[in-house]
């Protein structure tokens, strides 16, 4: 789905995905729908974990 995404992906990358804003990826991120992880004082989402986010989700986007 992301074949072309790095493996770990910044919160941005994952916006600019979803094609969401910071506080819908934000939101998807606190209350545990998205796995993402702190490296220093920013998100990185693991891009097999964004595919399960879409797969699993009644999140919906044209690809």
């Amino acid at each position: 789905m992301f074949e072309n995404e790095p493996d770990l992906l910044t919160r941005s990358d994952a916006q600019r995905l979803l094609k969401v804003g910071k506080n819908t990826i934000l939101f998807y991120i606190k209350e545990g729908y998205l796995p993402a992880y702190m490296l220093g004082n920013s998100y990185r989402i693991d891009k097999k974990d964004l595919e399960i986010f879409v797969k699993n989700s009644s999140y919906q986007t044209a690809y």
